[in-house]
């Protein structure tokens, strides 16, 4: 007797029936085992089951029961792999307290006398970008043309606005405007340096402390060397 003839005599026998259900749903070792079993206790005295089918079936469990294991091995290197990562992107940020890094910006200060640098980022398949200063009231004061062909860069603010008048000291509004070939947004954002001062850890994302601000390990573009801080 098979299998496909106890699935199709399930009705007749409830502890049977469950067992196919069972089956059908998601077959594991032990349901595979149980429904051998069943099979066996009601198979027909008259017309036993055949060495070669029970060897067969014998080999479908084996065969079964090398696959889960095999799942269960894969589950657990992608979980080792995802401990190894955590504890390798841990132990850097916690090597950048004290360093100086670059943490996206919304400001940028001008001291009435010397000019200042901004940083900037640009996301992938921007056409073109500009970089924005403006005041407390929202007026652009002065606005750079970017290089979209890296996605990285500097521009150099003298205090000048777009009127060629000398802005007074103070901090300003920086913002990146990237759009891409059809005039959509692409993420872009004004970066400045600030110094480490703590890490924590929240479940498995570490977040970095700085500028008496909090930032995830994401938001860090780089790290500045002292020569550039």
């Amino acid at each position: 007797m098979q299998i496909d003839r106890i699935l199709a005599n399930r009705a007749q026998r409830p502890d049977v029936a469950a067992a196919a259900e069972n089956a059908r749903e998601q077959l594991g070792k032990e349901d595979f085992l149980r429904l051998l079993t069943v099979q066996l206790r009601y198979q027909d005295p008259m017309n036993p089951m055949e060495n070669t089918d029970f060897i067969a079936q014998m080999a479908q469990f084996s065969s079964l029961e090398q696959l889960q294991n095999m799942n269960q091995s894969l589950d657990r290197s992608v979980g080792s792999d995802e401990r190894m990562h955590t504890a390798v992107t841990n132990n850097m940020v916690t090597a950048l307290v004290g360093k100086t890094v670059e943490v996206p910006t919304a400001e940028i200060s001008y001291d009435g006398q010397r000019s200042t640098s901004m940083s900037y980022r640009i996301g992938e398949g921007a056409r073109s970008a500009k970089f924005q200063v403006s005041d407390g009231r929202g007026q652009i004061v002065r606005e750079f043309d970017l290089d979209v062909s890296s996605s990285y860069g500097q521009i150099q603010w003298d205090g000048i606005s777009r009127f060629d008048t000398e802005v007074p000291a103070g901090v300003y509004r920086a913002l990146v405007v990237a759009e891409d070939a059809i005039g959509q947004p692409v993420k872009a954002d004004a970066l400045h340096g600030v110094r480490v001062q703590a890490v924590r850890y929240d479940g498995h994302e570490a977040l970095i402390w700085a500028d008496d601000r909090e930032f995830s390990f994401a938001d860090l573009h780089g790290v500045l060397n002292e020569k550039n801080e």
